[in-house]
């Protein structure tokens, strides 16, 4: 498996990926217009030509927010997300990202404890952030400035 940089091609199959992983899935118009800016950093883990995972991150100056991370369904529970968040950890230090934010279902246990095992702390609620269902979002934040 590997690590690649995303492009608007990807954006087909990555949306095929978000529809199976989210209620609520963003387009595949929305998702490639999101990509193919110059602020977004995606990164694919690929296998024998397969997109397996992605995670996008808006740059705002010297901070990022991770809008998305995701994995096929049949290959979950096999360290991509790991190796996807690692990786994403790896350019915002190359890109003199200080500090990268999200917002995560409240119930999505498997996604809190792999952004806590990165680091990530918990700093605030949005109440009814999602929809289908309505639930809460909490704010999660990471400080890496410290690991330059």
């Amino acid at each position: 498996m590997q690590i690649v940089k995303g492009t608007p091609s990807h954006a087909k199959e990555m949306y095929e990926i978000e529809k199976e992983s989210f209620s609520t899935a963003w387009s595949e118009i929305s998702i490639e217009y999101e990509i193919s800016q110059e602020f977004t950093i995606c990164l694919l883990a690929i296998e024998n030509e397969k997109i397996l995972g992605h995670v996008y991150m808006r740059r705002i100056f010297d901070e990022g927010e991770i809008i998305n991370i995701a994995v096929r369904k049949s290959h979950r529970n096999q360290g991509i997300g790991t190796f996807l968040m690692q990786g994403l950890l790896d350019t915002a230090t190359a890109h003199n990202i200080s500090k990268i934010t999200l917002e995560v279902r409240i119930n999505n246990t498997a996604a809190i404890s792999l952004y806590k095992k990165f680091g990530f702390v918990a700093q605030g609620l949005r109440k009814d952030y999602y929809s289908q269902p309505v639930e809460d979002g909490v704010i999660m934040v990471r400080t890496i400035s410290c690991d330059r």
